[in-house]
C-alpha cells in the first residue's frame, strides 16, 4: 500500500501496555469504526506519532534513520500502513466510507442497540440478572436489596458512576438502591459523560434503549419539549450514542429495578476552558434543560453517570501511582464532593477551572449541567465512594454515588 501523506485520523487513543519486561502501545478507536485494538512496538509507534499529514514516506524512512541507526526498508513501512488501513485508523477515503456506513446503520436502526452486551456485561438476560443483583449483596460491597421504606423521600437527583461494571458494579448499586426506595419517578433525565468532542457539546438521542433485559423507552413528551426549547438541533450529534456506554450501563439497572421509567438520553461534552469562556451553547442548553424539567408535570429525576480522577501513565502522567497518591486524591475528591453535594455548580466549575481540571474529573459536564439545575435547594448524601486500577502500571479510576434530596 501507498499512502502519499499518510495521517492518522484524530479520535485514537495510546495506550502503554507492558508484557513482562516489553513496552507495548496499544492504538484504539475512540469512535469505534474498529472495536479492536492494534498492537504497535515502540519502533512502529514512533513510525505512526510521524503520520500527520505532512511527512511523506520518505521523511519517515529517515527519521527512522536518525532515531535508531537502522534502515526501515520500505515494504516494512507499506505492511505498517496497511494494518493502520485494515484497522479504519488512516484519515483517508476507506475510513471515511466506513464512518457514513456505521452512520447510515445507526440512523436506519429504530432502537439503540445494546452494544456493550457480551463485551463488558452479561449478554444472556437470566446472566445478566444474576450478574447485576450480585452486586447488592453486602459480601461483595453492596447495599443490600432495596426494600420499600417510610417514609420515603424525593430524590431529585442521582450520581451513578460509569466504570467498568465488573470494577464499579457494587458502587451503582448503592444508587439505584436509593432511587427504589425513594418517591417514584416517571422519567430520568440520564446525563452521560461523552467521551467524544461535540460541536454543540450536548447530544440527545430519541431512540428507545435495548438492553438483555427489555427495552428502556424514552419520553417523547418531555423529548419533544426540550426539543422545541433550543435554539440548536439538539439531535445532530445523535449517532455519539451508538456506542457510547455511559447511558447504556445505567438503562441495565433502571430496566431491572424500575421497568415503568423512561428516560431522557443526553450525552454531555464540554471541558473546564468552555465553562471559562462562559460558552453561550452550554448556558442556553441547560436554561432549556432546567425549563423544561420544572415545567414537566410528571416526577422527574436527574441522573448523572460520571467517574471522577483518572490518575496514572494510562491517562498520561509520567509517575506510577502508590497508595500515598491514592490518599492524596481521595482527599481531593471527597473535597469536590462536599462542594457538589451542596449543589454549588459555581463553585463546582471554579475549583475545575482552577486546577486545570488536571486530575481529568471525567463527569465536569453532567455534574455541572445537572448542579446548574438543581441549584442549591437540595442535600446531597455521599452513598459509596470507591476506586479501581487499570493496570499493572498503577493507573487507576475514582468513582462515587450521590443522592440529591429535596430540602
Amino acid at each position: 500500500m501507498s499512502e502519499e501523506l499518510p495521517k492518522l485520523r484524530n479520535r485514537l487513543e495510546a495506550i502503554p501496555i507492558r508484557r513482562g519486561r516489553e513496552l507495548y502501545i496499544a492504538l484504539r478507536d475512540l469512535e469505534g469504526l474498529n472495536p479492536e485494538s492494534l498492537l504497535l512496538s515502540p519502533q512502529a509507534y514512533f513510525l505512526v506519532t510521524l503520520m500527520d499529514g505532512s511527512n511523506s514516506a520518505l521523511d519517515i524512512q529517515a527519521a527512522y534513520m536518525r532515531r535508531f541507526g537502522g534502515i526501515l526498508y520500505r515494504e516494512n513501512l507499506d505492511d505498517l500502513l496497511q494494518k493502520l488501513d485494515s484497522h479504519f485508523f488512516l484519515e483517508n477515503d476507506n475510513s471515511r466510507h466506513r464512518m457514513r456506513q456505521l452512520i447510515t446503520e445507526f440512523h436506519d436502526c429504530p432502537p439503540r442497540p445494546a452494544y456493550h452486551a457480551g463485551l463488558s456485561y452479561e449478554k444472556n438476560e437470566d446472566d445478566l440478572r444474576v450478574q447485576l443483583r450480585s452486586f447488592f449483596a453486602p459480601e461483595n460491597g453492596g447495599p443490600g436489596d432495596p426494600t420499600p421504606v417510610e417514609p420515603r423521600r424525593t430524590i431529585v437527583g442521582l450520581i451513578a458512576p460509569h466504570i467498568d461494571l465488573r470494577s464499579g458494579g457494587p458502587c451503582f448499586a448503592h444508587a439505584y438502591k436509593a432511587l427504589v426506595e425513594a418517591n417514584p419517578v416517571h422519567t430520568c433525565v440520564v446525563l452521560g459523560t461523552g467521551h467524544e468532542p461535540l460541536p454543540e457539546y450536548f447530544a440527545l438521542c430519541r431512540k428507545n434503549f435495548e438492553t438483555p433485559l427489555g427495552s428502556v423507552p424514552v419520553d417523547k413528551e418531555f423529548i419533544g419539549e426540550l426539543s422545541s426549547r433550543c435554539k440548536f438541533n439538539l439531535f445532530a450529534d445523535e449517532f455519539a450514542h451508538r456506542r457510547e456506554h455511559t447511558i447504556e450501563f445505567q438503562t441495565l439497572f433502571l430496566r431491572l429495578l424500575l421497568p415503568e421509567v423512561q428516560i431522557v438520553p443526553i450525552l454531555c461534552s464540554f471541558g473546564a476552558d468552555e465553562l471559562e469562556q462562559q460558552s453561550s451553547n452550554i448556558q442556553h442548553a441547560v436554561r432549556a434543560l432546567k425549563e423544561t424539567v420544572y415545567n414537566y408535570p410528571h416526577p422527574i429525576c436527574l441522573l448523572s453517570s460520571v467517574d471522577l480522577a483518572h490518575i496514572g501513565p494510562r491517562y498520561g502522567d509520567s509517575f506510577r501511582p502508590h497508595e500515598g497518591t491514592i490518599r492524596t486524591h481521595n482527599e481531593a475528591d471527597h473535597r469536590l464532593l462536599e462542594i457538589v453535594s451542596n449543589g454549588d455548580a459555581e463553585s463546582f466549575a471554579t475549583t475545575l477551572i482552577r486546577e486545570g481540571n488536571r486530575r481529568r474529573i471525567c463527569g465536569l459536564p453532567p455534574l455541572y449541567t445537572m448542579l446548574k439545575i438543581l441549584g442549591r435547594e437540595v442535600e446531597g448524601t455521599l452513598l459509596r465512594y470507591d476506586y479501581t486500577r487499570v493496570d499493572n502500571e498503577g493507573s487507576f479510576v475514582t468513582f462515587a454515588s450521590m443522592a440529591f434530596f429535596k430540602n
